[in-house]
């Protein structure tokens, strides 16, 4: 373990112990126990379910609620309210104001890349819309990531879910450091409690490119059908969203052109949903979710359109060894130039995943004590292809299956759980011509290549832990885990970054790729309290840290290759890479006053960077050395009127840059500097059915640079300037 490992394990103890303390003067009030939701903690507050089904909405402040701190894992959560006050409608903000999380945010690509720990792209993180893995990848100029991205409209989101480390059940397959899952509208955050029809509308109104944005959806409950025990409900909306191109602080025109980096999209969206349940033991679900959006970005203009489709069956008969879950899905996602003129002209992609998913999960005793488990299978297929223009993207299927189990044993003020799982990859790609004499291509003879290769391996996968309830309001927890990805097909199947429509060459391929592997301790601590200091107040505190040693870890580099000399190849890097940090999340509530604090404080800058890093085969993924917000609020007039101001610290960041000066091309890193941004935000409930509500972005107007977007980006300083947006939400 690295001197900053320990360093942070240090300071880890004197903040348990801190929390200890807190909690010695006076009385302890009885807890209320803590109430499974939706079966996800066992009586010791094991996680046995998939962490990323978080939404319970009571507790302090924020819109995590308190099922976060009731969790003994690293799970951060927000809803729909959190992200339209406190970041303005934009998700890419509420992700940063998580502790671990970052995204790398472009001010011309509205596509989200979620960065866990310091590892995005290429599958590192799984990032999904209602559990269904988002894929779509574009290799697009010279700062592109080629990482992953997710396309969502903003204004059809119920929430995101975050979990960091192993992830249990069929969202942690093949995911080396979390997944993040974007909850779109569902029938409960349409229709009010014990109403059978809704309707939730919202308009919003911008300066600073933000021009306008709209959102309605609909849906109805039905009971009382087939004999009086079935029940349907179903919900539909559409949403859009008109901005231009936006200023940086200070009046900052963010210069368009062939540096690509105008803001301006509009996206579109809508959504249908149906749930159906013939009686209390049997659920049928589908649904469908889409997205269209033209921008442009990488000097072309880009038409992205993603549809999603969900269907599931559940089937819960009473039983305590039966609670079935199967839900399968399809997801298709569009890409095309639509450029007339250009080396990538007319450029065309599709990039399809399906999948299936089946998991039961029971609660028995066992030796007199609570067990708790969840077992099944998962499998999901990404079929990428382009259809024109392919570029440095590479086409390919990529097949991940899992078999997975967890149990959680309840042994009082002791828990145990642990998992395991093994995870089968299997790659098939398109390996380009490279000619005789060049590579491994026998010279004298024919060419080698245009054949389809399949590779494949598998690898188990355990992960235990150990919660303990030290008080009523305090709760420990540890775990050690394993987890890995494997290469992708452009990893495998890169053939370098052909013009107009070639395939490239197959001399770039690097079919001997080794999965990454990760093994990740982890401590932490949940702190819920009442009446901390007054009677009616609400403590939350979680605190955790971690630390990481990856090996094979994938990058760009240049190699010699024979015949051919120096070549750009995806290759495994030797040794161990180690990354660790402190999350530290939580928030103090007195009712007519709150505050909220989101705190990271890591060490990932030891990732090994490619040849190929910041000149468009790859990026790095380091987050910014500490990560902090600070939300403070009011509530005035029978808590009808809110308002509060939050500050947002980015400290010094690295990024990958391309070094020309040579005789060739190589990578370095060089330092972001740090930034501190000032927002406003408040909402006024004008009647029990009607919230106004206003945000001001960068209240100080500072002229800055996202950090995390790329050297470029960051370097153009197109961090969005003082903007205000002002909306209303209505439920009728």
């Amino acid at each position: 373990m690295s001197h900053h490992a320990l360093a942070r394990f240090h300071t880890l103890g004197f903040l348990l112990g801190s929390s200890i303390l807190a909690g010695l003067p006076g009385s302890l009030a009885a807890q209320e126990a803590a109430s499974p939701q939706d079966g996800q903690t066992a009586a010791s507050g094991a996680v046995v379910l998939d962490p990323l089904l978080i939404t319970a909405r009571d507790g302090s402040g924020g819109g995590q609620g308190d099922s976060i701190y009731r969790t003994p894992d690293a799970v951060s959560s927000t809803d729909a309210a959190e992200i339209q006050t406190r970041s303005g409608g934009n998700p890419q903000g509420a992700l940063r104001m998580m502790p671990g999380v970052f995204t790398r945010q472009q001010s011309s690509q509205p596509g989200i890349e979620v960065n866990i720990r310091g590892l995005s792209g290429y599958g590192r993180v799984n990032a999904m819309i209602d559990g269904v893995p988002q894929t779509f990848r574009n290799i697009a100029g010279h700062e592109a990531s080629g990482g992953s991205m997710l396309y969502v409209q903003p204004e059809l989101l119920a929430g995101v879910d975050v979990a960091r480390g192993a992830v249990a059940g069929a969202a942690g397959s093949g995911t080396l450091a979390g997944a993040a899952n974007f909850r779109t509208l569902d029938i409960d955050d349409v229709v009010s409690e014990g109403q059978k029809q809704g309707v939730l509308t919202r308009l919003k109104f911008g300066d600073n490119g933000y021009h306008r944005s709209g959102m309605v959806a609909m849906g109805q409950r039905f009971d009382g059908l087939w004999g009086g025990m079935g029940e349907a409900n179903y919900v539909v909306g559409t949403a859009y969203t008109v901005q231009g191109d936006y200023k940086g602080g200070h009046d900052y025109e963010i210069p368009g052109g062939q540096t690509g980096r105008a803001s301006g999209n509009s996206p579109k969206g809508s959504l249908a949903k149906v749930e159906i349940s013939p009686n209390a033991a049997h659920r049928f679900s589908i649904g469908w979710r889409d997205y269209d959006n033209t921008f442009r970005n990488s000097s072309y203009t880009w038409n992205v359109r993603n549809n999603t489709w969900t269907a599931g069956y559940a089937y819960d008969p009473g039983s305590r060894w039966i609670n079935l879950d199967i839900e399968a899905y399809y997801n298709d996602s569009k890409l095309d130039y639509l450029n007339t003129t250009g080396s990538y002209a007319g450029r065309r992609t599709e990039d399809r995943t399906t999948g299936l998913n089946v998991t039961n999960r029971a609660s028995v005793d066992w030796m007199g004590h609570p067990l708790d488990l969840q077992y099944g299978v998962s499998w999901s297929r990404n079929d990428f292809q382009t259809h024109y223009a392919r570029g440095g993207n590479s086409p390919g299927k990529l097949d991940k299956a899992s078999l997975f189990g967890e149990a959680a044993l309840d042994l009082g003020r002791f828990g145990l759980n642990g998992g395991l799982r093994y995870d089968h990859w299997k790659i098939d790609g398109y390996r380009a011509p490279y000619a005789a004499g060049v590579g491994d291509c026998p010279a004298g003879g024919a060419a080698c290549g245009d054949d389809w290769v399949t590779r494949d391996g598998g690898k188990l996968l355990p992960k235990i832990g150990l919660t303990f309830k030290a008080r009523e309001d305090l709760e420990l927890y540890a775990s050690y885990a394993h987890t890995f990805r494997p290469p992708t097909t452009h990893e495998a199947f890169f053939s370098l970054v052909p013009f107009g429509n070639g395939t490239g060459s197959g001399v770039a391929n690097n079919l001997d790729l080794r999965p990454e592997t990760s093994r990740t301790v982890e401590i932490g601590a949940n702190f819920v309290r009442d009446g901390l200091f007054l009677p009616g107040d609400k403590a939350r505190l979680k605190v955790g840290a971690f630390h990481s040693d990856i090996r094979n870890y994938i990058v760009n580099d240049f190699v010699y290759v024979p015949g051919r000399g120096t070549t750009a190849m995806w290759v495994n890097r030797s040794g161990t890479t180690g990354m660790d940090g402190i999350e530290i999340e939580g928030g103090y509530d007195l009712g007519f006053a709150y505050l909220n604090l989101a705190f990271t404080a890591s060490n990932t800058d030891d990732q090994p960077h490619g040849d190929g890093a910041g000149s468009g085969n790859g990026e790095g993924s380091v987050l910014p050395d500490t990560v902090a917000t600070l939300d403070i609020g009011t509530r005035l007039m029978d808590r009808r009127l809110s308002l509060g101001a939050q500050v947002r610290y980015v400290g010094e960041g690295k990024e990958a840059i391309g070094d020309y000066s040579g005789s060739g091309i190589t990578s370095q890193w060089t330092t972001t500097d740090a930034y501190t941004l000032v927002d406003l935000y408040g909402s006024y409930a004008v009647t029990d059915r009607v919230e106004a509500f206003l945000s001001v972005e960068n209240v100080e107007d500072k002229k800055y640079g996202y950090a995390g977007s790329g050297y470029g980006g960051y370097a153009a300083q197109t961090g969005r300037g003082r903007t205000f947006i002002v909306g209303m939400t209505a439920r009728f």
